[in-house]
């Protein structure tokens, strides 16, 4: 049982039908419906419909004015107008208090939570049987229900984890991007460097290879007339002679 009790405004309205509410007084537990089967099962049939539906649906309690009140679950069997009634409540609680029509809406989960109990305790009014196994339906959806938060949050935690570390991982990547840039311009102006050095060279080199040409040119003009000179003495000395 709680500690800490609420206050009736703190409790709110609720879908769920209820007696009136009476003082609370403590009552030696009578056991009720624990989600088991076999002796459970036996157990269950002996106990009075208003003992089944406290197992299902706990009671209500709050403070008020020093004084501790409870509010159990009606055992009073619902008619065709009080499942209009349901569903128009279900209707105004939903637009009053702004539900999502779709999407992850808390205010709608617990509005249809509320719905789906007092289904289950008008068919437990009527047929205690089938009101148990709605009621093992119930929890196997909250179970499943429970089960996708969990993995929700877990990925959430995941992907945030991943984004931390991508972030991380990216400054890294931005240094080292920032160190191959740095390295790039160098190699750029060493290359530039190089470059001019080999135009320095090859400009050299032509200048050279041109001078070179001019000289040797010169020289095969040189030897040419020397030995057209050289012949033109030689016939004539060979002329002088044959006279």
């Amino acid at each position: 049982m709680n500690t800490t009790l609420q206050t009736m405004a703190e409790l709110g309205t609720t879908l769920v039908r209820y007696e009136n509410p009476v003082v609370y007084t403590e009552k030696k537990p009578q056991g009720g419906y624990t989600g088991g089967a076999g002796g459970t099962e036996r157990r269950r049939r002996k106990l009075p419909t208003s003992d089944i539906l406290k197992s299902i649906i706990p009671a209500r309690e709050w403070t008020e004015g020093g004084v501790k009140w409870t509010q159990v679950p009606s055992a009073t069997p619902a008619t065709r107008l009080d499942v209009i009634n349901l569903q128009e409540q279900l209707d105004s609680e939903l637009r009053n208090r702004r539900a999502r029509d779709s999407g992850v809406c808390p205010v709608r989960q617990e509005l249809y939570a509320q719905t789906f109990d007092e289904l289950i305790r008008e068919i437990t009014v009527d047929s205690p049987e089938r009101g148990v196994l709605m009621l093992r339906v119930r929890d196997d959806l909250r179970q499943t229900i429970n089960a996708y938060r969990t993995m929700f949050e877990s990925s959430i935690a995941f992907g945030t984890r991943k984004a931390v570390e991508s972030e991380q991982g990216k400054e890294d990547l931005d240094e080292r991007l920032k160190q191959a840039e740095a390295r790039v311009a160098v190699l750029e102006l060493e290359n530039e460097d190089l470059q001019l050095k080999c135009e320095e060279i090859s400009r050299t080199g032509k200048d050279k290879t041109k001078e070179e040409k001019i000289k040797f040119d010169e020289e095969m003009k040189f030897l040419k007339n020397s030995n057209n000179q050289l012949a033109s003495l030689l016939n004539t000395m060979l002329h002088g002679k044959a006279k």
